[in-house]
């Protein structure tokens, strides 16, 4: 977390600096001589920008997605072994998915048409692998290792092991680079004070990859289609709707 803000920190005030010398006349006209801030509401969660012209074909954007913590409950199947048996036995338990996360962001907004407002938008997100964490506890898995036994819930084809309280703790990751392709309308840098963008796109995460804080994550031989598979299977790209307002500040 401390990295990605510092990378995002510096990329913004590099952004500002670099506009700040135009604004001093030295650099070439309509290269780094405008500086946008916006501020944005979507399915990556509120974001903060600052914007500048490369040239008049290309607005370069960076700033940070802060994704609050929004969560479900979902139940999964669990199988476990006691010493004094020989067959596993199966059971259920309540886990809780949480979404939030943070994430840094470089985008290159391209404009065909540099007095329209059209644009196609190239680059990447960054920071923060961990997609989503799973949680959850059960009295049942806490007694089954008193007793010696093994417990394990089912996600999708592989299982996570439970601890010897009983809790479960991991989540999906992706990858830590994941490039981004979208189509959008507006000006991240307004020609006046104000303008209005929206964004539709998608980050190319990778197939997400359930990981364990407990133990090591191992295959099942049954699968529970459960909604934490769904997630999973859904979410190799994670698709992004913004809506950002954004003002200009010289």
């Amino acid at each position: 977390m401390k990295k990605l803000i510092a990378i995002a920190l510096l990329v913004l005030t590099s952004v500002a600096a670099s506009a700040q010398c135009c604004l001093e006349n030295r650099c070439k006209p309509e290269i780094f001589n405008h500086l946008g801030i916006g501020v944005g509401v979507g399915t990556s969660g509120v974001s903060v920008e600052l914007a500048t012209p490369i040239t008049k074909f290309i607005q370069m954007r960076a700033g940070v997605s802060i994704m609050p913590g929004i969560t479900f409950n979902a139940d999964a199947d669990f199988e476990y072994e006691l010493p004094t048996e020989r067959t596993s036995q199966e059971g259920t338990i309540s886990l809780k998915g949480d979404l939030g996360r943070v994430q840094g962001q470089v985008i290159f907004n391209i404009y065909p048409f540099p007095r329209a407002g059209f644009f196609v938008a190239a680059g990447a997100y960054f920071g923060s692998s961990k997609l989503l964490k799973i949680t959850g506890h059960s009295d049942e898995l806490a007694e089954i290792a008193d007793l010696g036994g093994n417990a394990q819930a089912i996600i999708g084809d592989f299982m996570i092991p439970a601890n010897e309280n009983g809790d479960i703790a991991g989540g999906f990751r992706v990858k830590n680079f994941r490039p981004y392709l979208g189509l959008g309308w507006g000006k991240s840098v307004p020609g006046k004070r104000v303008s209005f963008t929206t964004e539709l796109g998608v980050q190319f995460e990778g197939k997400p990859e359930l990981y364990s804080l407990y133990g090591e994550v191992d295959r099942s031989l049954v699968e529970d289609d459960n909604t934490f598979k769904k997630v999973q299977d859904i979410l190799k790209v994670y698709p992004t709707l913004t809506f950002r307002l954004n003002f200009r500040a010289f």
